[in-house]
Formats: structure tokens, C-alpha cells, sequence
């Protein structure tokens, strides 16, 4: 029953329509508008010129009260032609008038017009002629103009009723003339209601197609969870935003905003739970920069270009919030921030170090927000640097390996050295190690340079072979990448040696126990096959991590490398020294070799000869030098070789 009455309601138009369809049938009775009165004001003004030359010219001898009567119509009609007119124009050109002002419009036309086109047809009909002004008007102001049906029934309805009993009243209406009139009702009625269903239809299909539209556009624009903007419309915003030269730039500052441990969050509470974790600060930060643009770059990350208006106090209200959250999982924040000057910086540099910065209080634990400087300005362009130029240096030479020699603690001569990396920039001077091996790591391009120095190293050898010296074993430094990068790491350190004539004592393999943290069955494999096929394997830096015991039992190493931390402070810990002893013995007892690294003082020296320690390398012997440095340091007669 209620669908039923539905589609009455839905024939008749007495439902309530969408804003959008309302203003679309406006819009389309405002054009119809144009072409109607446009009609009609010609017709008019033709009507009035027609009976103002018939009287001057007395081609037809009318009566005054024609003449009055006629005149007073058409000039009625042409001035509700032209306020139709006027209206539907500036309607057209989207002046704001109230719906009201254009339904009385149309109106007051409609209700003129067909009462003039009674009238004509009436006096038309009085004399035996067709009724064709009434045709033509109920024609044009019931098809051209689009009423809702039960307004176009109840004005036909009412004008045929009308014009039937006046026209009867005068001459009697033959059967012919009602089944006429009743045949003209009928087709008028379905011509309006067509044209109003054709209208209702194209402004429902137009509405569809803007509502799809809009939801596209608003997807192309916006993040589907939170419903914060996207990196596009981030990044194609914001220098709109820096053109606009009312825009203070000194004022503003871009936001790198990360959630810390969000990932064991999600993991643990499962993603439905994590994703009203992440609309929920999605809100925070709306609320907290109610004025900003603000974009979520990835799951737990978000950039915002906000005024520079108490930062650190709104970025605590956040960071309370989040850390309020019951979980088992300790959440925290950490935000970056960067300010331009140049209202032409690009959006994505401006992100990256906004990134950078955030970076750099990772592990502050105390410090949520932190201002990009000169200092993380010179991070980032070495940085960039070191990426951009890792292939010249290479290729160029400006990457060399630096040599630090291993002393037998029993008599201190020289039994061994060790490869370190050395990048002579033209632009930066020496960059150490410690600066761009992780960088390197970071971005997987370690094997690049390990290949070159083991490479280098081979060259050294075979030509300290060329010059008489007496054999000194190098041991080469291997990164975990080394052995997921490389096809097939143990062929290409088989290759090299075999290239320079290196045997396999004067090449020693040295493994990080960091590299060993992970499970890795290609790491395994190709340590054992290095193993068996000559090579010694080297255990660097033991006891600086948390695998140190579980890895000794999983792999054969032949030489045990103490951490250098183990002798920080040596005379003032004593805790050190039965540390140390301990860990000596232990090797011993699994059949393998110590070397301690970082031996500084004489006195430390000592006690590691006492322990039974059988190698040692630090500053005390000499710092890593060049190749022609330590040939130097050998005629002089300071380093001895075994």
C-alpha cells in the first residue's frame, strides 16, 4: 500500500525533491523562461503595432472598447513577458532571487496568459472560428515551463471548465466541441506531465552523475579512512597557498607527525581497532589545527601546513591523547617541523625535512617536537650526497681502505690488519664510516662498496706480494645485506682472490653479530661454504648486541672480536676485568681465537695478555692508515710482522 501511494505521490509530483533537483528544474524553467517570453514579447509588441497601424490606417474599423480592451491585454502580457524575461537571465547568470520571486513570476505570466488566451478564443469561438489562442497559450505555459502535474492538472482543469461554461453561455456547445475540448484536455495533461517526468528525470540522472562526481573527486582528494586530504592534494595545494602573497610564510610551518609503535598496536589489537585509533588523531589534529592543511602521508604518519602558533603546546595535548590510550603496546609521538622562507620551495622538500627533523628525536624519548636546523641541514645534504655520489666515488677512487693492524699480544708484532672503508669527498673532506655505512645500509647499496673495497684490499695484497713483504692476513668487514644482495657471495670473494692470486689465509671474513640477529638461511649457508672452503670467519663485535651466546652455538667462527665497549672506563670498573676473563675463557673453551678491539692503554694491554687474550687492536698500536703509511711505519721499524 505505502509503495502505491509512493508512485502516486511520485506521478503527481507532491513529493519533496533534493535541493539539487529543486535548483536544476529552476535552472530549466529559467531557460524555457527565456525562449517563452521571448515569444511571447514579439507576439506582443507585433499584436500592438498591428492594431495601432489598423487605426491610423482605419484598414479595420474597430470600437474603442476593442481597441481598449485588446490593448490593455497585450501590454499586460508584454510587461509579465519582460519581468519573465529579465528574471530568467539573471537567474541564467546565477543572480541570487529568492524561489519564491520565480514561482510568482511564472505564475502571474501563466495565470495571464491563459486568461488572455481565453479571451481571445472566446471572442475567436463567438464568431463561429477556432479556438487556437487558447491552444497556443495553454501550450506554451503548460510544455515550456515545467508545474509539477497536480499543478498542471488542477490550472487545465480549471481553465478548460472555465472556457467551456463562458464559451457555452454564448453559443451552445455542440457534441463535437465537448468531446473536442475533453480530447484537448487529455493530451495537454499527458503533454505537461510528459514534459515535467522528462525534466524531473534529466535533473535526478544530473544529480546522480554530481553526487558521483563529487564522491570521485572528493576520493581523488582525500585519505578513504580518515578523511583527511591525500599527498596529491597536499602537495598541489600548498603552493597555492605560498602564492598568496597575503600569506605571512614566516608564520607557517609544515608538521611531520609520527605515531610511534602504532604497527605492534595494530598488530595486537587488530586493524579494526587500530583504524579508530588513527580517525581518532586524525580528529585530534583537526581540532587542535582547526586552520591547517592537513594529509596522512602513510599509516601512522601525517603532514600538516599549519600556523606557527603554539606548536609545542598543541603537539603535548596530542601526544597526552595518545599516550592516554589503554594498550599494552607504549605508544608515543614524535614530530618534525620546517619553515620556509622561499615562497617557491617545493612542497616535497619541504616534507622531507619536516621528515628529517622528526628523525632526529627518534630516540629521544624526552623531546616530541623538533625544529629543522643547520646542523640536520648539513645531515640531509651529506646524506644526499653520499647517495648521489656512492657510484662516482667508487668508480673515481675516492673510496680506499684504510688499514689498522692486529698485534699478537704475546709479542706484539704485527699478525694481521684490518679493512676500513674511507671516502675522500672533493666536497666534504674525509667522511668516516660511521656516517655513511648505515646510510648506505638504509638504502641497500652496502654491497656496493664492499665489493669495491674487497676489490681494493686484493690489489694491495698482490702488490705487497710484487714488493717481497711477508704475508699479512686482512680481514674484510661483511655486512647481513652482503649475503641477500649478492647472487652468490662466496663465488665473488672466491673470484677476487683468484683474480690478484690471494690465497685463502690472507682473506679473512669478519661478520658482525648484529648481521646475525635474524635468522637468515642464505647468510648460513654461505658462511659455511666460505667455511669449507678455506676461509677463516671472524665474529666482529661480540657482546655489543643480545645474541651474542645464541649465535656461538649456531655458527663455526675461528676468531672471537671483542666490543671495544668492553674496555670504556678499564681502570676505573673492576667489574670489567672478571667480565672480560670470562668471556676469554668461554671462546677458548668452544675452540675459538680472541682479539680485543679498542685497546687504548698499556695497563689494559696487560691485562689481556694475562687473560690469555691472543690478539689485540686499538689506538695503542696505531690508528687505520693507508697502505703507504703502514709500508712506512714497517721500514721504520715500529710495526714488526710475524
Amino acid at each position: 500500500m505505502e509503495q502505491k501511494i509512493k508512485k502516486w505521490r511520485e506521478f503527481w509530483g507532491v513529493e519533496k525533491y533534493s535541493p539539487y533537483v529543486t535548483m536544476h528544474l529552476e535552472m530549466s524553467n529559467a531557460r524555457s523562461g527565456i525562449y517563452l517570453s521571448t515569444v511571447i514579447i514579439g507576439l506582443e509588441i507585433w499584436m500592438i503595432l498591428s492594431v495601432i497601424y489598423n487605426y491610423i490606417t482605419e484598414r479595420t474599423i474597430r470600437s474603442a472598447s476593442w481597441i481598449v480592451n485588446h490593448m490593455v491585454s497585450y501590454v499586460l502580457l508584454l510587461i509579465l513577458g519582460i519581468c519573465l524575461l529579465v528574471y530568467s537571465i539573471k537567474r541564467m547568470q546565477g543572480a541570487k532571487i529568492s524561489h519564491f520571486t520565480g514561482v510568482w513570476i511564472r505564475t502571474s505570466f501563466a495565470l495571464v496568459g491563459m486568461a488572455f488566451g481565453m479571451y481571445i478564443a472566446f471572442l475567436d469561438y463567438a464568431k463561429g472560428e477556432q479556438v487556437l489562442t487558447f491552444t497556443t497559450m495553454s501550450v506554451f505555459i503548460l510544455c515550456l515551463i515545467g508545474w509539477r502535474p497536480i499543478v498542471s492538472f488542477f490550472v487545465l482543469t480549471t481553465a478548460c471548465v472555465v472556457f467551456y461554461f463562458v464559451c457555452d453561455s454564448k453559443v451552445p456547445a455542440t457534441y463535437a466541441t465537448q468531446v473536442n475540448l475533453f480530447t484537448f484536455w487529455i493530451a495537454m495533461l499527458m503533454a505537461a506531465v510528459s514534459c515535467f517526468r522528462q525534466k524531473l528525470v534529466w535533473a535526478r540522472k544530473d544529480e546522480a552523475l554530481e553526487n558521483a562526481n563529487a564522491i570521485l573527486q572528493k576520493r581523488s582528494r582525500t585519505d578513504e579512512l580518515t578523511e583527511l586530504y591525500n599527498q596529491a592534494y597536499f602537495r598541489n595545494h600548498v603552493p597555492e597557498i605560498l602564492a598568496d602573497s597575503d600569506v605571512n610564510i614566516s608564520k607557517k610551518v609544515f608538521l611531520y607527525v609520527d605515531v610511534e609503535h602504532f604497527k605492534g598496536f595494530n598488530g595486537r589489537y587488530g586493524y579494526e581497532r587500530g583504524n579508530e585509533f588513527l580517525k581518532s588523531i586524525a580528529g585530534s589534529l583537526k581540532e587542535e589545527f582547526p586552520d591547517a592543511l592537513i594529509c596522512r602521508v602513510s599509516a601512522d604518519k601525517f603532514v600538516l601546513f599549519a600556523d606557527d602558533v603554539d606548536v609545542p603546546k598543541k603537539l603535548e595535548k596530542i601526544k597526552e591523547k595518545v599516550l592516554s590510550v589503554e594498550s599494552e603496546v607504549k605508544m608515543g609521538l614524535k614530530v618534525g617541523g620546517y619553515k620556509t622562507r622561499d615562497r617557491k620551495y617545493p612542497t616535497d622538500i619541504a616534507i622531507d625535512n619536516a621528515h628529517y627533523a622528526c628523525l632526529h628525536i627518534k630516540k629521544n624519548y624526552a623531546s616530541t617536537y623538533y625544529l629543522y636546523d643547520e646542523q640536520i641541514h648539513t645531515e640531509v645534504h651529506q646524506r644526499q650526497y653520499i647517495l648521489n655520489h656512492i657510484d662516482e666515488a667508487i668508480e673515481k677512487g675516492f673510496i680506499v681502505p684504510y688499514y689498522q693492524p692486529v698485534v699478537s699480544s704475546s709479542d706484539g708484532k704485527v699478525s694481521g690488519l684490518e679493512a676500513l672503508a674511507r671516502w675522500n669527498a672533493p666536497r666534504y673532506g674525509q667522511l668516516m664510516p660511521g656516517l655513511f655505512i648505515p646510510i648506505l645500509e638504509e638504502y641497500r647499496l652496502i654491497y656496493q662498496l664492499d665489493r669495491h673495497l674487497m676489490e681494493c684490499v686484493c690489489r694491495d695484497i698482490a702488490e705487497a706480494h710484487a714488493k717481497g713483504l711477508k704475508k699479512v692476513p686482512v680481514s674484510l668487514n661483511f655486512s647481513r645485506l652482503d649475503f641477500e644482495l649478492c647472487e652468490d657471495l662466496a663465488a665473488e670473494v672466491d673470484s677476487c682472490r683468484k683474480k690478484y692470486n690471494v690465497s685463502q689465509d690472507e682473506l679473512l671474513v669478519e661478520v658482525t653479530e648484529s648481521a646475525l640477529a635474524t635468522d637468515s638461511v642464505i647468510l648460513h649457508s654461505t658462511m659455511k661454504k666460505l667455511h669449507e672452503s678455506g676461509y677463516e670467519i671472524w665474529l666482529d663485535d661480540f657482546g655489543s648486541g643480545f645474541s651474542g651466546l645464541s649465535v656461538l652455538k649456531e655458527y663455526d667462527f675461528d676468531m672471537m672480536k671483542i666490543d671495544l665497549n668492553f674496555l670504556k672506563n678499564f681502570s676505573s670498573n673492576k667489574k670489567v676485568h672478571p667480565i672480560l676473563k670470562s668471556i676469554v675463557d668461554m671462546a677458548h673453551s668452544v675452540g675459538m681465537h680472541t682479539l680485543c678491539e679498542g685497546v687504548e692503554t698499556q695497563e689494559a694491554s696487560d691485562f689481556l695478555k694475562e687473560i690469555g687474550c691472543q690478539m689485540q687492536q686499538g689506538y695503542l698500536f696505531g690508528r687505520p692508515m693507508t697502505k703507504d703509511q703502514f709500508l712506512e711505519e714497517i721500514n721504520s721499524g715500529r710495526y714488526i710482522l710475524r
